[in-house]
């Protein structure tokens, strides 16, 4: 014989791989997250604040309700992913504006 194992156990093992790649994932993402907002001009900070803060609304039920267990992790992943994306692409764009444009002149 042996021991049974419990189901719950049988299911975390069979996910495993999935809970790793999730736990990756989120904290490629959070690295991001701080090298974005990093780029982020100090003089700038008060105009992207709104988007910013955005950003963190999404990302709050990553921090609060989520668990390894929520069926919805991939649509959250997307979700912080695309905000996280369209935040790069602004202060970029604003960047690229504060040192072309107006050093410039």
């Amino acid at each position: 014989g042996g021991i049974e194992m419990p189901e719950a156990a049988k299911m975390v093992l069979l996910q495993e791989q999935k809970f790793k790649t999730y736990n990756h994932e989120l904290s490629y993402f959070l690295k991001e997250y701080r090298r974005v907002t990093q780029l982020v001009k100090p003089i700038l900070s008060n105009l992207l604040k709104p988007h910013i803060e955005n950003l963190e609304f999404k990302m709050r039920p990553g921090m609060v309700t989520l668990t390894w267990t929520s069926m919805n992790i991939e649509a959250y992943l997307e979700d912080v992913w695309k905000e996280l994306d369209k935040l790069e692409q602004l202060v970029l764009t604003v960047n690229d504006l504060m040192d072309n444009r107006i050093d410039a002149n």
